[in-house]
């Protein structure tokens, strides 16, 4: 049997190697794009532009959302210097199409069918995108609206713990701030802030509301409003990240706090976050059986326990935002 070695591929099939390899990155990059929040959708949209930018050499791309509109056919044999590409969504069966991308070449260029098929496909995907990421969006704020109405009904109940959370909410995105942490991350730490203590729906209102001090037994019954706030989001796919500022914020840098003693940096850096804001709000905040501490002087409370129940990194940005924002 004679042996014929596979001839060696040339520098073409290389290219249309590369070629290929490019265009099902891109693609893929689009399918992967995630969409979260509402300001996500811009930046996929641009992602979109730079993955065609990838893939074909044009002098300029666009895409633009211009509501309904009539969309220029690209089903043509023709090789055009300029093509719009409609990006339609479905609606009662119907393609509608609500924008389009725009693809320009130079004047010695022009727009090859097998570019413009790619072209249909990256928009077809963006549609079907957009239209999905849509859906889910409304969801997403629904439940938002939804947990916030809860959190009301807890705070409701007792005067001296009214907008807690949201009040939170404003010192831990304060914190993520200062320490520069990513937009994803600020999100999380302002939905999470606002959610802590929903688990407390959950807490008999003869012990929530209770004026003396509360037994040891009372106040385990207390500590278990952060598991209680974890079991209620943990159905909605949407809170993974905010679960665990509810399930971990009064975890303890020393290993003291609950629910399940994490110690240092195994606590999540949002609920680590969490924990300094919630102290700080809960001892500037007249309570049933104590008068609200001042500002400074919670402070200094929270400054000597750095290292002990407070991250220092955390108490450390949480000094020079507060004296930045409101010790002037």
């Amino acid at each position: 049997m004679n042996y014929q070695p596979k001839p060696l591929r040339s520098s073409e099939d290389d290219d249309t190697y590369e070629k290929k390899e490019d265009l099902l990155s891109a693609l893929t990059s689009v399918v992967r794009f995630s969409i979260n929040k509402k300001d996500d959708i811009q930046e996929f949209f641009k992602e979109v532009v730079n993955q065609i930018y990838r893939v074909v050499s044009a002098d300029r791309v666009s895409l633009s959302l211009k509501g309904r509109m009539e969309c220029n056919d690209v089903s043509s044999k023709k090789r055009p210097k300029v093509v719009y590409v409609p990006i339609n969504i479905k609606e009662n069966d119907m393609d509608i199409c609500i924008g389009h991308i725009k693809l320009e070449k130079g004047r010695d260029q022009n727009i090859e069918p097998e570019e413009i098929n790619f072209l249909e496909t990256m928009a077809y995907l963006t549609g079907l995108k957009f239209q999905n990421s849509i859906l889910e969006l409304v969801v997403y704020e629904g439940l938002v609206q939804t947990l916030k109405v809860l959190v009301n009904t807890v705070e409701a109940k007792d005067v001296y713990t009214k907008f807690h959370s949201h009040r939170v909410a404003q010192y831990s995105l304060g914190i993520a701030k200062i320490m520069d942490l990513p937009k994803e991350e600020k999100d999380i730490i302002k939905i999470g802030g606002i959610l802590h203590d929903i688990g407390k729906i959950a807490i008999p209102e003869n012990i929530l509301l209770k004026e003396g001090k509360l037994t040891e037994e009372e106040f385990n019954v207390i500590k278990m409003h952060t598991t209680f706030g974890n079991e209620i989001l943990k159905p909605l796919r949407f809170f993974h990240q905010e679960r665990m500022i509810v399930l971990y914020h009064h975890e303890r840098w020393d290993g003291s706090g609950y629910p399940e003693g994490l110690k240092g940096e195994n606590i999540p850096l949002p609920a680590r976050i969490l924990a300094v804001a919630d102290s700080f709000d809960a001892m500037t905040s007249d309570r049933i059986y104590r008068k609200a501490r001042s500002f400074e002087d919670a402070l200094k409370e929270i400054k000597d326990l750095a290292g002990i129940k407070y991250d220092p990194y955390v108490v450390n940005a949480f000094d020079f935002f507060l004296k930045r924002e409101y010790l002037k």
